[in-house]
């Protein structure tokens, strides 16, 4: 099953055939593509390439599990919605939290920040109380008369939920804390992440390894937060969230760059969530390739690089590691007297995987 999520890219889908060994292929060749699952601790776990829309493997990914913090995905797809980044919420005794049990940006009643800088807060450290902060001051708006301002955010998250497709998930505080009915899919939580990383505000910040916040009032000072992500910093890792409570165990929700697809990995229930990534990690990369129509796959673009011809766009294809020699580039040059613009094909075998046309980008030798 395909995950169902739209991103923003420019990125041609490869159809999923091409993620599937040749018909021809040998049974040599079709063994070794049985490369061996890694052992992983995660009760529910979900791993697509969801610029290509292909599932690469998944356990339980239906199930409804307690969230714990990965909740905080959809709290700020709401506030962003309802909020302006730039605005200033004076925080209340009502947002804090008990910083002996959850997470925290060790904020004060009377503290005054922007709202991206509570965004920040509470998707780079987890801090709850910047959490509960966003759905009060969010949800003050959203309330009709008479209904608590938390209440009313956390029915528009549901809402929200329901926007993306989310039928299995329910969600009943903005911080994530263990709530009786409070459940999410690992599918699921995968396409909320699809949703913040189309938002460029969200995507920094799910990618920022530390951040300073300016508080003004009372209490100023300048607090610095670090990402509770501990696999920022690998090789293409850019976000997304981290869980963890007593009834959710650990959580993570992980997006990491191959070319320029981005995969999606979520892991619920674990007892060891960054050695399950590491381990997902590793079994992916030794099972694919991801091949991008650049000059560091194709060194022939090179060559028509320097006549001023590009591809329009720049693809990156999913290929199993064992059939990448099956990929290649036949390229019809521009024919002026035909009024052709020239295309380069990027194939797989016979079949043709992105047909791109070739543009030219001139320099002004005039100098102006």
């Amino acid at each position: 099953m395909l995950l169902v999520a739209v991103l923003v890219s420019s990125v041609v889908a490869v159809p999923a055939r091409a993620a599937v060994a040749p018909a021809n292929a040998t049974a040599e060749e079709r063994g070794r593509r049985s490369i061996e699952l890694p052992q992983i601790t995660a009760k529910a776990v979900f791993v697509a390439d969801v610029t290509a829309g292909v599932e690469l493997w998944s356990r339980s990914a239906d199930e409804p599990l307690p969230p714990a913090s990965t909740t905080k995905i959809v709290t700020a797809l709401v506030a962003r919605r309802s909020l302006d980044p730039e605005e200033r919420v004076t925080i209340a005794p009502e947002d804090l939290v008990d910083p002996a049990v959850f997470s925290n940006a060790g904020l004060l009643p009377g503290d005054r920040l922007t709202v991206r800088d509570l965004l920040a807060a509470m998707l780079v450290a987890s801090a709850g109380d910047a959490a509960r902060a966003l759905a009060r001051t969010a949800g003050q708006r959203l309330a009709p008369p008479g209904v608590d301002p938390v209440a009313a955010f956390v029915e528009a998250m549901n809402q929200e939920a329901g926007r993306l497709g989310l039928v299995r998930s329910r969600f009943a505080t903005p911080d994530g804390r263990d709530t009786s009915g409070q459940v999410a899919t690992a599918r699921e939580l995968a396409i909320a992440a699809a949703e913040l990383l189309a938002d460029p505000l969200l995507a920094e910040l799910v990618a920022t390894a530390r951040y300073a916040i300016a508080i003004e009032g009372p209490n100023a000072r300048t607090v610095f937060l670090d990402n509770t992500n501990q696999l920022l910093g690998l090789p293409g890792v850019i976000g997304v969230k981290t869980g963890t409570s007593p009834v959710a165990g650990q959580c993570l929700v992980l997006a990491v760059r191959r070319g320029n697809d981005t995969l999606l990995v979520v892991l619920l229930g674990s007892v060891d969530r960054y050695g399950d990534a590491r381990a997902l990690l590793a079994w992916l990369d030794g099972r694919y390739r991801w091949v991008t129509l650049d000059s560091r796959s194709f060194p022939e673009l090179a060559g028509l690089a320097g006549q001023g011809l590009v591809p329009a766009i720049v693809p990156t294809v999913l290929v199993p590691a064992e059939a990448v020699d099956w990929v290649g580039l036949v390229i019809q040059p521009p024919d002026a007297a035909q009024q052709r613009s020239g295309t380069v094909r990027l194939r797989f075998g016979t079949t043709d995987l992105a047909v791109v046309p070739l543009i030219r980008v001139g320099h002004d030798r005039q100098g102006r």
